[in-house]
């Protein structure tokens, strides 16, 4: 009888353990991800070796001497959450290419974690000629940007959604917000396309990290106002594809995301890769 009630007691012992954990967790994503200080947006992932110079790149990849991949935009393109060191979506779509079409493939990644779409289209249109003269030479342009804009235009109090254990979002204040940044996601895609409208430029969307504390799905909402803006461009613009990720995380979202319950785990990467390799194909 002592023996059933001291396994009971460390079984609620080990229960409260685990939601508080779940609550810190969740806290700690809203407070880093949606609120990041300078120190926080720097990513800990180092820049691949950059690719040789070249004179021109053909969007046809099978007709191509080597596959050239100029990856931008934010944390997602940056791998921030893959703890097995292959960088990412973008490393695996690299090696994904490598594999099938047996061309040397290499990559320039100047995503940043932390980066909205002011940031992009800063990179794009600043002094700095890094970006577009590899925008010219690429034959594959991956691109994330956006989730940063969209959740933090709509948590205004992180404490109080951290010691919730829920999230809130204020649809009104981001829908007055959101034809600003529908604007500079529309340049940015429109500047990556006049670089270089031979590119095969592939739109890698965000999804819904927090939709299990999302209790009244305003945030799915607004991912899929978001979702048809970017389809609008792209369609507008030709050569740019958007990838959806939406349904790879919204049914076990813990299974696929990294411990700060915002950026994909490994196998979450893996997942993006594979949906980007078809859309390449």
């Amino acid at each position: 009888m002592k023996s059933t009630t001291a396994l009971w007691r460390i079984a609620g012992l080990s229960a409260l353990l685990a939601t508080l954990l779940m609550i810190v967790g969740f806290g700690y994503a809203v407070r880093t991800v949606l609120f990041p200080t300078k120190q926080e947006s720097a990513s800990p992932v180092p820049a691949p070796t950059p690719a040789p110079s070249i004179e021109g790149a053909t969007g046809n990849l099978q007709q191509a001497k080597e596959i050239h991949i100029l990856a931008v935009g934010d944390s997602l393109t940056r791998g921030l959450g893959d703890t097995t060191g292959k960088g990412g979506y973008v490393d695996r779509v690299k090696e994904g290419l490598k594999t099938k079409l047996d061309k040397d493939t290499f990559v320039w990644n100047f995503a940043i974690s932390g980066s909205k779409t002011e940031d992009l289209l800063q990179q794009l249109e600043g002094s700095s000629q890094a970006i577009p003269e590899a925008a010219r030479k690429a034959n594959v342009i991956l691109v994330s940007i956006g989730g940063n804009d969209l959740f933090q235009m709509g948590v205004t109090d992180p404490e109080a959604a951290a010691n919730a254990g829920q999230l809130t979002l204020d649809y009104a204040a981001v829908e007055a917000q959101l034809p600003a940044a529908f604007q500079r996601l529309e340049d940015s895609l429109t500047k990556l396309s006049q670089l270089n409208p031979n590119a095969r430029i592939v739109y890698v969307m965000f999804y819904h990290p927090f939709l299990d504390y999302d209790k009244e799905r305003v945030g799915a909402l607004l991912v899929q106002h978001w979702y048809a803006k970017a389809f609008e461009i792209a369609n507008r613009l030709g050569n740019v594809t958007v990838v959806p990720t939406f349904d790879l995380f919204d049914q076990t979202p813990q299974k696929y995301l990294y411990t700060d319950h915002f950026h994909p785990n490994a196998e979450g990467y893996a997942r993006i890769a594979e949906r980007v390799l078809q859309a390449v194909d």
